[in-house]
């Protein structure tokens, strides 16, 4: 009898192992606490040019190349100097941004009749099989990979070991028009950063990303970095909605017997770096590498996850929390190292070339 899987979330890294999955003819059964898909046109994401590698070789008419805006420079600014420029070279890109929504459409496709969705998990017992139990249902699995978000209820139940903080930030998301010429932009300043990302849709729209203190007036801060910054969008009308709250999760252990956690499930990020999709993309990654050894619940294969991925999370956690300390809360002296720092660095060719290739790497 062929062996079974169970996953935990419907979002896009439950539906990219599914596809996974499916590639090496595993059956099967997503389980979705939602009773449909959740939209959001606001949202976007920043693919690295692993994921965008990966993602077209997992489904071939996925063509990501193809719709996703790609960016070729992206300005950093303290203040309302210009002090970095990422700038990529030949025909590579920074990054390429698409709206969240159309990428989990792409990818959830043929997918289907295998998500059950309110389907709210309430217990989980391990046995020769994994139980996974719902309030109406049953589900019994070899296999369990938890994709249900940074608010995981498979790591609450199993009671995965954990460190965490909140940011004391929120973050708020919009869309709006603007002529970008392919150039992402991050601002930061006193209130926290502002990032626009370059977005081509019928016509071109810079996606906006504030992280602001929780307290603070998001819309009037927004208005006050678009004077400051003479960032010339119009901002009428614009709906900043009530944000989401920031916070660091990062699972001490990724996975506890045959229960595997994935994605934000595992580590969830400032979305400062633009990186928690992709850095839950590089966990699709090793499992497509492993898949057969995963299936077989394989000690060290399953040590060899824990052990690489964790690695990758705790190094961008650490560039994450070096530029929230540094640019966030920057005055004074400490200001004007880091406009200098900026500004030397951006002299040296060959040390971008090194940013630009460690982010984009999963």
């Amino acid at each position: 009898m062929s062996k079974e899987v169970v996953i935990v979330g419907a979002g896009v890294v439950g539906c990219l192992i599914a596809q996974v999955l499916k590639k090496h003819n595993i059956p099967f059964k997503i389980l979705e606490k939602s009773i449909e898909v959740r939209k959001d046109p606001r949202r976007t994401v920043a693919l690295t040019s692993d994921s965008i590698k990966f993602l077209n070789s997992l489904q071939k008419d996925l063509d990501l190349n193809a719709w996703a805006t790609p960016v070729h420079k992206m300005h950093l600014y303290q203040k309302s100097d210009l002090n970095l420029v990422l700038e990529s070279k030949e025909d590579k890109k920074v990054t390429s941004i698409c709206l969240l929504d159309d990428l989990h459409e792409k990818i959830s496709s043929g997918l289907e009749s295998d998500i059950l969705w309110s389907q709210d998990i309430k217990d989980i017992e391990l046995g020769s099989k994994i139980q996974v139990k719902t309030q109406e249902n049953n589900f019994d699995a070899d296999l369990l990979f938890a994709t249900d978000g940074m608010s995981s209820n498979v790591r609450k139940i199993m009671h995965f070991d954990t460190e965490e903080w909140f940011y004391g930030q929120k973050a708020y998301v919009a869309v709006v028009k603007a002529n970008h010429e392919n150039i992402a932009k991050q601002y930061f300043s006193k209130f926290g950063t502002l990032a626009l990302l370059p977005l081509n849709q019928d016509l071109q729209h810079y996606s906006i990303i504030l992280c602001t203190n929780s307290t603070s007036d998001a819309k009037a801060q927004l208005e006050s970095l678009n004077q400051e910054f003479n960032l010339s969008l119009d901002l009428k009308g614009i709906e900043l909605g009530s944000g989401f709250e920031l916070k660091h999760i990062r699972a001490k252990k990724m996975f506890k017997e045959r229960i595997v956690l994935c994605g934000d499930a595992a580590n969830s990020f400032h979305p400062m770096a633009g990186q928690g999709l992709n850095l839950g993309i590089g966990d699709v990654m090793y499992i497509d590498s492993y898949i057969n050894k995963l299936m077989e619940a394989d000690p060290d294969t399953l040590k060899n996850y824990n052990s690489t991925r964790n690695q990758k999370n705790i190094q961008m956690t650490w560039i994450i929390q070096s530029l929230y300390g540094i640019f966030g809360n920057a005055e004074g002296l400490g200001e004007k190292i880091i406009k200098g720092g900026m500004k030397f660095l951006d002299r040296i060719p060959t040390i971008k070339e090194k940013i630009i290739e460690f982010a984009n790497k999963n």
